[in-house]
């Protein structure tokens, strides 16, 4: 391979309503439209789309402003940006990631939030950013931690995103008619609040409610603005074109007053991190800020010789009222919407590029890439040309 030949990074995603049918429609054509600027080409596709054999792929380019239907052979990189929904999708994820077994990760994941917890916790420098966290293990566990947690017990899934089947459970107080109030969001992110007269009654509502989905308990945090809105901090952290990791850029998402959450899935909004940090800090909002940059720095190398190479991290620091940072999860698949949100155009576009940028180092650097040189011969076919988004 010379450094100047073009190559082919395959983007696998999920399934949407709509033409394309593929997730995130906005970033994989913004990748797309970036791609020749590091001699590289896109092509995005479901799972299903990928050979027995991984010989070949079916799925979508980004041409002269549509997409198209599109024939390929395998990737020289995967950049795996699948969420798993059901057992089926994570199968098919998995029957596909076999196939192309000879392509380059462009990242690996992360396990679940409890083993992430585990893994941060052994580090002196990233244990204080972590929250009291315990495994929900049923009823009695969970009624333990209320009984010594004035203002509840926050519950997630060990493997959720975007806010979704997360629980605030609290015990009530005689004015406020007593037994066990839960507030949280269901599968499809929608908001509900219960009253349980006993305390019985809520314990095993919120055991039916998990299910068989595991998860992980943690004291309730007053991360709320001063104007009574969840928040918390966004920062995204990238490899760039020479492997390094670099902060592309921070934005902190706010909630609706009363959500749970401050996820953007949720119906939450983003704005710029310095400002609000000035406004709701006064002079220390200017140190803060220092000090989530080197909590950030601090996470990707640790995480990342425990769960082998990665790519990119969206890290989520919650403040409360008198300074003290956490973190709240740690994402290898994380989006990008809030810096359009924030109109932070540097920010967007490193989020954007830097994936192709890293992608092309991994390249020219790994035995693989240089070894390999399928897209020198990558000769598309055109079928069912679909209307770009």
């Amino acid at each position: 391979m010379t450094e100047t030949a073009q190559r082919f990074l395959g983007i696998m995603t999920g399934r949407r309503q709509g033409h394309p049918p593929i997730a995130e429609p906005e970033f994989c054509s913004q990748l797309s439209a970036a791609a020749p600027l590091f001699d590289l080409k896109v092509l995005v596709f479901h799972p299903e789309g990928v050979s027995k054999n991984g010989d070949s792929i079916t799925g979508y380019a980004w041409t002269e402003g549509r997409w198209q239907q599109t024939v390929a052979p395998a990737p020289d990189v995967l950049y795996n940006r699948c969420f798993y929904s059901c057992p089926q999708e994570r199968k098919a994820a998995a029957a596909a990631l076999s196939a192309l077994s000879g392509t380059i990760p462009w990242s690996r994941g992360l396990p679940d939030k409890w083993r992430v917890c585990g893994i941060l916790r052994r580090s002196p420098e990233a244990a204080p950013l972590l929250p009291e966290t315990r495994l929900y293990t049923g009823p009695d566990e969970l009624s333990s931690m209320l009984a010594e947690r004035e203002y509840g017990v926050f519950l997630k899934p060990k493997a959720g995103s975007h806010g979704k089947r997360t629980l605030h459970a609290r015990l009530l107080s005689r004015k406020q008619g007593g037994g066990l109030g839960v507030r949280g969001r269901d599968g499809d992110n929608e908001p509900f609040l219960h009253h349980f007269r006993t305390l019985d009654q809520g314990l095993q509502w919120i055991h039916r409610f998990t299910g068989k989905h595991s998860y992980i308990m943690q004291p309730y945090l007053h991360l709320t603005s001063s104007r009574g809105q969840p928040f918390d901090v966004r920062v995204l952290m990238q490899k760039n074109g020479r492997g390094a990791w670099t902060l592309t850029g921070m934005a902190v998402r706010l909630g609706g007053h009363g959500s749970l959450t401050s996820n953007l899935h949720g119906g939450g909004t983003a704005v710029a991190v310095l400002p609000f940090l000035l406004a709701e800090f006064g002079s220390t909002g200017a140190e803060l800020h220092d000090d989530l940059a080197a909590a950030a720095a601090l996470l990707p190398p640790l995480l990342e010789e425990s769960c082998g190479r990665l790519g990119e991290l969206g890290l989520d620091f919650g403040i409360d009222a008198g300074g003290r940072i956490y973190l709240l999860e740690a994402n290898s698949k994380p989006g990008r919407t809030v810096f359009r949100l924030t109109g932070d155009r540097r920010a967007a576009k490193l989020a954007a590029e830097n994936p192709l940028r890293y992608a092309r180092h991994l390249l020219l650097h790994s035995p693989a890439g240089r070894r390999n040189s399928s897209y020198n011969t990558l000769r598309y076919r055109q079928e069912n040309e679909i209307n770009g988004s």
